[in-house]
């Protein structure tokens, strides 16, 4: 019985003996109601593409449950896209292990993006150089983002955002407190949900 976003992520990833082409700590589903405090600031006129979104995205259910228009990639290479493929915008909870990848990708684009970062991202000599050329801007959590449903998150969290809010500029934001959301009443996994594992 699947428990928890983590134990979605291993049986999925370890179905069949398949390898993982990145560390297993890179899935982190995002809980659809974290995305609330995102919502405040974007455009409810636009569409948004969400590039690492498989058939169980949350934050695709977040955007839809709230009215707001979201494109999932569908398994489309990221790296391959152009601005054309990205519609308004770009907001996603990248693979960690290759941020950099794609904050430097999303900057190339030219459309405003959204990535949910641990906090710690602040800090890096290549996105520091990315920063300080093109500006970034944030929404700092004030609650640890529970990606497990272990009710212990580890780390800290915020979405890094260019072309969104004015650059450079960081808000401290209020985000629901270990996946007890404000505005969505529905779960987003229930017991009885199926997934393509």
């Amino acid at each position: 019985m699947t428990k928890t976003y983590t134990d979605l992520i291993k049986k999925r990833n370890h179905a069949g003996g398949k390898s993982l082409n990145y560390s297993l700590s890179d899935e982190c589903y995002t809980p659809s109601d974290q995305i609330l405090p995102l919502l405040e600031y974007l455009d409810k006129d636009k569409t948004y593409y969400e590039p690492t979104s498989g058939k169980s995205s949350l934050i695709v259910d977040g955007f839809d449950k709230n009215e707001y228009k979201i494109v999932p990639s569908n398994g489309k290479d990221f790296f391959d896209c152009g601005p054309d493929d990205v519609y308004d915008g770009i907001i996603t909870n990248p693979p960690y292990s290759i941020k950099d990848k794609f904050i430097e990708h999303c900057y190339s684009l030219g459309k405003p993006f959204a990535l949910l970062l641990p906090v710690t991202s602040f800090q890096g000599g290549k996105r520091g150089r990315m920063f300080i050329e093109h500006g970034m801007s944030t929404l700092v959590y004030n609650n640890r983002v529970d990606f497990t449903g272990s009710g212990n998150p580890t780390f800290g969290n915020a979405w890094f955002m260019w072309g969104i809010i004015p650059s450079n500029t960081i808000y401290w934001v209020d985000n629901p407190k270990n996946g007890q959301p404000k505005k969505i009443a529905k779960p987003v996994i229930e017991k009885n949900d199926l997934f393509d594992l």
